[in-house]
């Protein structure tokens, strides 16, 4: 569902000095730019519950606590050409599958999502709920305004 939604939604990445980052309710996806030459050995990616490293070429590119709970388990990374370029793309399961989960950094103290693009963030995750919560509609290109944050409102009745 999500990956559909996201072909007519877009992504809102969050750009850092190795790649960017983006998330949806249900993962959290992290591209890191690498030389044409990388191949899967050259990569040592290391995905724990509460903590994510990445290293190429035995250079390490970022290590830390994440900001949230992930499943190792469900989640997955691959060395892939996209655009002419050579990137890792690690997906980390999230733990909390909900809009009210928005990640504002990619790990506790590094990699914030400027105001901006968390702001981006948070709409489009409230789009992906009322998708998921109405499968018959499409609030891919929805304009969202007013109370949005935090997952939006409660609409339990």
């Amino acid at each position: 569902m999500a990956d559909c939604f996201d072909d007519k939604a877009g992504i809102v990445s969050s750009i850092t000095e190795w790649g960017s980052w983006y998330q949806t309710m249900d993962d959290v996806t992290i591209k890191v730019t690498v030389p044409l030459n990388t191949k899967g050995r050259d990569v040592s990616i290391i995905i724990q519950p509460n903590l994510i490293s990445c290293s190429v070429f035995k250079e390490l590119k970022f290590k830390g606590n994440v900001y949230a709970s992930i499943i190792p388990d469900e989640s997955t990374w691959t060395v892939e050409d996209e655009d002419n370029i050579r990137i890792i793309r690690i997906m980390l399961c999230k733990c909390n599958k909900t809009p009210e989960s928005c990640w504002k950094s990619l790990l506790t103290d590094s990699y914030p999502a400027d105001v901006v693009t968390y702001d981006e963030m948070q709409k489009r995750m409230l789009q992906e709920r009322f998708q998921k919560d109405h499968p018959g509609f499409d609030f891919s290109k929805a304009e969202v305004s007013g109370n949005y944050q935090n997952g939006g409102p409660n609409l339990d009745i």
